[in-house]
């Protein structure tokens, strides 16, 4: 077979995994063209590319036809298509093969045969590779869904686990827990895998629990050979999307790693797979066995785990593998030894509130993620963004990677914390927080968390709101005192007149978070200021210490202060926005947005009984299930939000009646904006 050069890659894809490709691209000398819609025609990667080519609307980047004729356009030879979009999708390997493209990946056959998870299954269970018990819907249509699950779900047992056939990410998955849930659930997961995929394909197999993710880096060459790269515990998720991963996987049971690499090749060889894979299972963390999940065809999003450990670049593995290259002469061997352990955080445009995530968009102010100073930490940052971005609601959460290498587990886990705890991003809200609290979880560091398990690992609400208040006032105890500082010539929130304010005047103030509405009023004393904080029903008094003020950028500044009574110090930065003030502490980020107040410094809260229904995140509404005069229960779904490739049903408060309307199906809404209105009870 001869050897044909890759010489111009085509990425038909965007954000962390374009600019990666282009990374490892540049270092090869092989020229590199982007490709890009209206919503991203500013985003660096565009940028970094040799060339760019524009596609036009936010869909685009998955339409085959859009890609290959980008492809001839700019004369690339090869294409890559990431992760996600069209980078499982059968049709664009079969136009790449038709249009004598190579593609970077696996070949229209075998991605057809493994990117349906339904097929898949058939796969490993010819190539004795465990499988949990599985349902594929019949399309009789004398048959209905609904009853073919119920009907599975008696024989193995509730809760059952609905799935997309043609990708993964958490899209169209969805645990059916009840009889009663299943028509609703099935549509939910179709419309969900249509939208992410281009197929309403879905099928069901026995949820099991507790169980941890554990998966397998293949790679294999068109020659018939194949290699494990090593194993990734990507056990921490939620709504079925990875947040921390991790490798190798430790403490599995005697001889689990061995076999279950044996058992990811074994499914390779029988689909005569080439190109990078991986392949996934769910295993037992008491019995020790484990059960094939999927393959994915295609570069994961944790590949730099593996990286960090194995020494390999999996991208020019990839692009050698796709010019025609034997594993031998490539130097990989059957399973590369680890060298300590690696593991990745996903930082995400989204913030843990109330108990839910809510996505957020934006334009990226601040972003600031320290590489050294880690006791011999090897950190790496793969990011999408950079300070000016706009992050839309139009494509996944995903901003950026953080990934660190040390010596043992234990090190890197500590590494990465401390990286994240000095991180700071300013405008768009993030799971930064979240990151930490769960690094810093002794059942995570003990290894004692499970997939099912992660739900028990997040926060409560609590930390949020004394979060909020502390930041509140911090900033209210500047707002009245900073005149008296040095950083008030450039303070945003000071004019000539306010700078010989009376130390007796009072200042009331309310913000905004997603913690809580919180007012307060402050008086300036020597050394700081007092602060009265009302939230929630609650007040406190709180006097405010400003040890240490410093300003390197007129909406910016770093300060050490002491609350109440506490003698321990107060470390925070803060970003100011117009309106926004970003306050970074070590755990967590505020984001604290001004208000009107009365003249009491108190915000005023509504007795109506009408309650208006917002969007809590920017998106499309997918569906409306009610209309005007309709009765409704408490927790009953009224409408769909997509945002971001994800769907988030929008619930009845409490029961009531459809007083009014303001969106209909297809619209665009943006975060705060009125949906409807429920009379209630």
């Amino acid at each position: 077979m001869a050897i044909k050069p890759v010489k111009r890659v085509l990425i038909a894809n965007r954000g962390e995994i374009a600019r990666r490709i282009i990374r490892t691209c540049s270092r090869l000398g092989v020229e590199t063209v982007a490709v890009y819609t209206d919503p991203d025609a500013h985003a660096p990667f565009v940028r970094e590319a040799t060339q760019a080519v524009s596609l036009g609307p936010p869909d685009s980047y998955l339409s085959v036809e859009k890609i290959v004729a980008a492809a001839a356009q700019s004369g690339a030879d090869a294409i890559h298509p990431g992760y996600g979009f069209l980078s499982e999708n059968p049709a664009l390997a079969e136009a790449c093969e038709r249009s004598k493209l190579i593609l970077i990946g696996p070949g229209s056959s075998t991605m057809r045969t493994l990117g349906s998870k339904t097929s898949a299954k058939k796969v490993a269970e010819k190539a004795n590779v465990p499988s949990a018990p599985t349902l594929i819907f019949s399309v009789d249509p004398l048959l209905p869904r609904a009853e073919q699950l119920t009907a599975f779900a008696d024989r193995v047992g509730y809760p059952v686990m609905l799935k997309a056939a043609a990708g993964g990410g958490g899209r169209g998955m969805r645990v059916v827990p009840k009889a009663e849930e299943a028509q609703e659930q099935i549509e939910s997961a179709e419309r969900e895998a249509l939208k992410a995929f281009g197929s309403s394909e879905v099928f069901a197999e026995r949820f099991i629990s507790p169980a941890r993710h554990i998966e397998v880096q293949i790679a294999a060459d068109q020659h018939g050979d194949v290699a494990a790269l090593g194993t990734r515990d990507c056990s921490l998720q939620r709504s079925n999307q990875k947040i921390i991963e991790e490798g190798p996987a430790t403490q599995l049971k005697e001889g689990v790693e061995r076999a279950i690499c044996e058992a990811a090749c074994r499914l390779a060889k029988a689909a005569k797979y080439s190109n990078l894979g991986t392949v996934e299972f769910l295993y037992s963390p008491e019995s020790g066995e484990f059960y094939f999940l999927e393959v994915n065809t295609r570069l994961q999003v944790e590949h730099p785990v593996t990286e960090m450990v194995t020494g390999l670049d999996l991208v020019e593995l990839q692009l050698r593998l796709a010019e025609g290259k034997r594993l031998a002469e490539l130097g990989v061997p059957n399973t590369p030894r680890a060298q300590g352990h690696a593991i990745e955080a996903r930082l995400c445009a989204e913030e843990f509130s109330n108990g839910a995530f809510v996505l957020s968009t934006g334009v990226v102010q601040e972003f600031e993620i320290p590489l050294r100073g880690f006791d011999g930490a090897h950190v790496r940052v793969d990011a999408g963004v950079e300070p000016c971005s706009e992050v839309s609601h139009y494509y996944d959460s995903l901003i950026a990677k953080v990934i660190v290498h040390a010596d043992t587990r234990t090190k890197a886990i500590d590494a990465l914390r401390q990286v994240l705890s000095r991180s700071r991003i300013s405008g768009v809200k993030t799971n930064r927080a979240l990151l930490v609290h769960l690094l810093a979880h002794p059942t995570f560091s003990s290894l004692k968390h499970t997939v099912q398990g992660t739900k028990g690992l997040l926060p409560d609400g609590r930390e949020q709101l004394q979060a909020s208040v502390r930041a509140h006032a911090l900033l209210a105890a500047l707002r009245c005192t900073i005149g008296k500082s040095r950083w008030a010539k450039s303070s945003p929130w000071l004019g000539s007149s306010t700078r010989s304010l009376s130390p007796a005047s009072a200042f009331p103030w309310a913000t905004i978070s997603s913690g809580a509405v919180v007012s307060s009023l402050s008086t300036p004393t020597e050394s700081g200021a007092s602060v009265i904080v009302s939230s929630g029903g609650a007040e406190s008094s709180i006097l405010v210490c400003i040890d240490d003020l410093a300003t390197s950028h007129p909406d910016s500044m770093r300060l050490s202060a002491r609350l109440a009574n506490d003698s321990a110090p107060v470390s925070a930065s803060v970003y100011t926005d117009g309106a926004q003030h970003w306050v970074h502490f070590r755990d967590s980020t505020v984001c604290l947005e001004e208000r009107l107040i009365s003249a009491t410094g108190r915000a005023g809260t509504s007795s109506q009984t009408a309650k208006q229904i917002s969007a809590h995140i920017p998106g499309k509404v997918a569906a409306v299930q009610v209309a005007v005069g309709d009765l409704v229960a408490a927790g009953q779904v009224l409408l769909v939000l997509d945002s971001m490739k994800m769907e988030h049903p929008i619930k009845a408060p409490e029961a009531g009646r459809i007083a009014g309307l303001s969106v209909s199906a297809g619209a665009i809404v943006a975060s705060g904006s009125l949906l409807l209105t429920v009379e209630t009870a």
